[in-house]
């Protein structure tokens, strides 16, 4: 289902751009974009204090972002990358380290970033190189409270009483690399398609952990 979801996204998304077609030369002069962007993150393992380890799933993400042109070829960018990810963890005893429970969950990232993009050449076609900074918010969704029961007067049903249960959740620094290929359509549209590597500075990691990501942005040019 959530698959489909995403499909039926990017669907939409994409369909405004076969209605364009080169009727007018597309410019990069300065001003403003807005745009979508669908995320597919590449697996990854990561090392974590006492050997502990995550090994985290291939899975799709969305984006929305925007940013100002300063002219063809330099640009700052603003987005918010949502995701929510399968991993396996492998946890280590710390009477018995040779004893591991292995489990299975999903994570959630909210992660707002800043980035500024260089486009190498003035054409409609370019390749591009990027790079920024950010702030991971994460719900590993692993239980850290007791289960509570909430109660509140619904204006249609009454009294609605629910059990609840907090979760452990991390915030953290991340950074970021990418290239790839931009094209400028007719009309105001534009589509990228780039690599991009993001680290995460968990505080209780072996080091910055990463992951790949190959975006396919679409923009509209204002």
């Amino acid at each position: 289902m959530q698959r489909s979801l995403w499909f039926a996204l990017a669907l939409l998304v994409a369909l405004p751009l076969s209605s364009a077609h080169a009727q007018s030369r597309s410019s990069r002069d300065q001003g403003w974009e807005f745009g979508f962007e669908l995320i597919y993150q590449l697996s990854s393992d990561l090392d974590f204090d006492g050997g502990s380890s995550v090994s985290t799933d291939d899975d799709l993400g969305f984006s929305v972002n925007f940013g100002y042109r300063f002219n063809a070829r330099l640009a700052a960018e603003f987005g918010f990358d949502w995701m929510s990810t399968d991993y396996d963890a492998s946890l280590v005893s710390t009477i018995a380290p040779s004893q591991r429970l292995n489990v299975r969950g999903e994570y959630e990232m909210f992660a707002p970033r800043a980035s500024l993009t260089f486009n190498l050449l003035e054409g409609d076609i370019t390749p591009y190189v990027s790079g920024g900074i950010g702030w991971a918010f994460i719900d590993t969704n692993i239980p850290d409270g007791q289960v509570v029961i909430g109660c509140w007067w619904d204006p249609w049903w009454g009294q609605i009483c629910a059990p609840y249960q907090s979760t452990r959740t991390v915030d953290e620094f991340t950074y970021h690399v990418g290239a790839g290929l931009r094209w400028d359509l007719p009309r105001g549209y534009a589509l990228r398609l780039g690599y991009e590597r993001e680290w995460v500075d968990f505080g209780n990691a072996s080091g910055a952990e990463a992951w790949d990501q190959i975006r396919l942005n679409v923009l509209f040019r204002y």
